[in-house]
């Protein structure tokens, strides 16, 4: 099939429909019926890599630009698909380029990502682009070893496999399957969870970093993070596809033997961790997954310490996630906010909804504003195509990928990170609305993105606006109030017949009822309280009416914030839970 034009692209998928038009404007407190934009201030002005977050969200437009970016940008065809690498895209000749871990890293990353993008968007049948992928990804297995290995041969001119990339591949296997239905991805998959088991059976860890065709090669310590911990989560999703209880024993035993060396009881990291710290937030993500799985609280226990704890001083308050613990200032990385984001879902699974205001916080600054939209900034090159590097159309090229970046700027960008950023707002889109574990006739709207994928239909106008509208739903349907919402405004009820709400104080005596009846806040002990309004109900017809509105004003506020590694004191502008600018910036193109 050849490829599909950038045209044809949009219109499958819906993303031209979407476009809206972009700009500016803003209030010292954000009402619902005002009509200028967040960001008037003349530091937001300038131009920004991505300025769509300022406009009403709905993820889905982001995850379609991210699918175009991999189809139409990041492989290429005249090559079996085979992915990019690294975007150079700051200084001139613009272009991208092949190394050797583009695969199986990126195929993993890549068929990943579109078996989970297809739940929540069309995804293009494009039979080249899966063919070549799914031929990379079978191919990397091809050997008598069972491991992945590289496509092209590493720096020392030996074909390595990387136990780094297990994870990946396992992914993309278990996703080949679901998605595809694809039988040799999953007798793969099943054979590569037993040769990993095989491997790591003595010491519950790979002997070594890497293996060449004749052996291991003499290991590096610290590893366990950036090779079996970070794998603990593609186990348990394999499981959930397959059911095969050999990869819970195999989670198990790896997550153990890095609990154990890797982290304090309190969750602070020891050497061992190595310095990688997506590979750490990766075990972090991981092992919250394997203990909402298996009901073992040591693993969601330790999750919930990592994030809290040993990897919050990693982050902003806004997403930004330092890349490794080496280098200062360092860069940010979209994969790392992406851990970030997924932990932070479960964390509101098992331990309160409050952790979605995390997640949605990060989503809505941490990772949208990584996004290259934004592509004119690029100096196009005439520069002929060559074989390892590509020159041609950069611009579009780059278009949809999720950079790395300094707290407020763009700063490089190789293709893995699409895998990363994708991954967590397809999660994100999941955990929008849930049925309640007790009550299964009660609906939870626990993110404010507009979303009809569910049993119930919302539609939002954060950040321009504080307004969400829930069309239909079936049962009980309770909506968090978003952050940054001013409770001494919030109005419910059918269009035009809104009515104010009282808001509970937080940490009310007696409990979580609050004195109006449609406002609860939910608590447990030891973090912060939600609130969850509820809408008007049928109790006749085992339906929520609607169109419902909850409108409240969006608080808008100042703060000053370093950045991990970062000498700058940063000063943001907030609208609600949305930063609409942050001085100073960085590079070639600012992100607020």
């Amino acid at each position: 099939m050849s490829e599909p034009s950038r045209r044809t692209f949009l219109r499958r998928t819906g993303l031209m429909a979407g476009a809206a038009c972009l700009g500016s404007g803003g209030s010292s407190v954000r009402g619902s019926e005002d009509t200028k934009r967040p960001g008037t201030s003349s530091a937001s002005s300038r131009r920004v890599l991505n300025p769509w977050r300022l406009e009403p969200v709905d993820l889905r437009r982001f995850i379609r630009l991210g699918a175009e970016h991999i189809y139409q940008g990041a492989i290429d065809r005249r090559r079996g698909c085979l992915p990019f690498v690294r975007f150079k895209i700051t200084d001139p000749p613009a272009h991208c380029n092949h190394e050797y871990w583009g695969s199986p890293h990126m195929v993993g990353r890549f068929l990943d990502a579109l078996a989970l993008c297809s739940s929540f968007v069309s995804v293009p049948d494009d039979r080249e682009a899966i063919d070549g992928l799914r031929n990379l990804l079978h191919g990397c297995l091809d050997n008598p070893i069972g491991l992945p290995f590289d496509t092209l041969p590493s720096p020392d001119g030996k074909k390595t496999a990387y136990m780094h990339h297990c994870r990946e591949v396992l992914l993309a296997l278990t996703g080949l399957w679901k998605w595809r239905k694809c039988e040799r991805s999953r007798e793969l998959a099943r054979k590569l969870v037993r040769t990993i088991e095989q491997a790591t059976r003595k010491t519950g860890s790979f002997p070594s970093q890497a293996r060449h065709e004749e052996g291991w090669i003499k290991p590096e310590p610290n590893i366990l993070n950036t090779t079996s911990g970070r794998l603990v989560g593609a186990l348990v999703e394999y499981f959930h596809a397959t059911r095969d209880d050999a990869a819970i024993d195999l989670a198990k035993r790896l997550a153990d033997v890095n609990i154990a060396k890797t982290f304090t009881p309190d969750g602070e990291l020891t050497d061992a961790a190595g310095t990688h710290l997506h590979s750490t937030e990766g075990t972090m993500t991981g092992l919250l997954y394997l203990g909402e799985l298996t009901r073992e609280k040591k693993y969601t226990e330790m999750g919930r310490a990592l994030y809290d704890n040993g990897l919050a001083k990693w982050r902003t308050s806004w997403g930004w996630a330092k890349e490794t613990r080496r280098h200062s200032p360092g860069r940010g990385e979209a994969n790392n906010t992406g851990d970030f984001i997924e932990s932070a879902l479960v964390l509101a699974r098992e331990y309160g909804a409050a952790y979605h205001a995390d997640a949605e916080r990060f989503v809505r600054n941490g990772l949208l504003a990584s996004q290259i939209v934004e592509t004119d900034w690029i100096t196009q090159s005439n520069k002929a195509d060559a074989a390892d590097q590509v020159y041609s159309d950069i611009r579009r090229r780059a278009r949809g990928a999720f950079a790395f970046t300094t707290p407020n700027g763009y700063h490089s960008y190789n293709t893995d990170l699409i895998g990363g950023a994708l991954r967590a707002l397809c999660k994100t889109c999941q955990a929008t609305v849930m049925r309640g574990r007790e009550h299964l006739s009660t609906h939870y709207v626990h993110l404010p993105f507009s979303h009809d994928i569910a049993s119930v239909t919302v539609r939002s106008w954060l950040p321009r606006h504080g307004r969400l509208e829930i069309r239909e739903g079936h049962g009980v349907v309770r909506v968090r109030l978003p952050e940054g919402a001013d409770p001494s405004t919030v109005r419910m009820g059918p269009p035009g017949k809104l009515e104010a709400v009282k808001i509970p104080e937080p940490n009310p005596p007696g409990g979580i009822a609050g004195p109006d009846v449609r406002a609860r806040r939910r608590v447990r002990p030891g973090i912060r309280d939600a609130v969850y309004l509820t809408l008007p109900y049928d109790h006749r017809r085992d339906w929520t009416p609607g169109p419902i509105h909850i409108e409240f004003d969006l608080l808008e506020r100042r703060t000053r914030e370093h950045a991990p590694g970062w000498k700058p004191l940063y000063e943001i502008d907030w609208t609600g839970n949305t930063i609409t600018a942050m001085s100073p910036s960085e590079g070639p193109m600012a992100l607020y």
